[in-house]
């Protein structure tokens, strides 16, 4: 039973991926956002850490919000190219757990993210309020048609493919807010075996 391929669909609805000319934009945002945090780092602490004036950062990236949007925007393009080598491997419902598993290492790992979930949690409260929903809704959007391509090789089991994407991006949010005191790749065998299993 072949496992599908992730459709090329999927990296068509992220948002486009930063051109190289950014990559030096991007490296000090990260390392201004990591030292500063999201609510206290400005476009003059990037463009002081690049040697750069402050226009000519502007005129790159916008603001710092916009930045960090691409940092991810960045990431989820470099994470999206592992994915073939993940279900070149995977059996079954591995093939929804092992990415879902690298993705949160990957989460855990990235010193932006650390930074503003352990110094800024108003501003993480803020964001999750506000933006919660349609970030749930474009990603199960973006990962329903995956899912039902999984259900039609008899990988995992057959059920509404967008209710599982939702449900499993919950999952990942939680999970990336507040890391389990246990081992993660066996709480979600856990968790999801039995939901996946077909």
């Amino acid at each position: 039973m072949s496992v599908p391929t992730p459709p090329s669909g999927l990296v068509a609805r992220l948002p486009p991926p930063p051109g190289e000319q950014m990559r030096p934009f991007l490296e000090a945002t990260a390392v201004c956002l990591t030292r500063h945090g999201l609510s206290r780092c400005s476009m003059t602490d990037i463009a002081r850490e690049m040697g750069v004036s402050r226009s000519t950062v502007y005129r790159q990236l916008g603001s710092v919000e916009e930045a960090a949007w691409l940092l991810l925007s960045r990431d989820l393009h470099a994470f999206y190219k592992t994915l073939p080598d993940m279900f070149a491997g995977a059996h079954g419902p591995e093939v929804i757990i092992r990415p879902l598993s690298a993705l949160l290492h990957q989460a855990w790992a990235n010193p932006v993210l650390v930074k503003v979930l352990r110094d800024e949690p108003d501003f993480v409260g803020r964001a999750l309020t506000s933006h919660i929903g349609p970030m749930l809704d474009q990603g199960a959007q973006m990962m329903a048609p995956l899912y039902r391509d999984l259900m039609d090789a008899g990988s995992i089991r057959r059920q509404d493919p967008t209710a599982l994407a939702h449900w499993l991006l919950r999952i990942f949010m939680m999970l990336t807010i507040a890391p389990p005191p246990a081992d993660v790749d066996r709480l979600l065998e856990d968790m999801l075996l039995p939901v996946l299993t077909p």
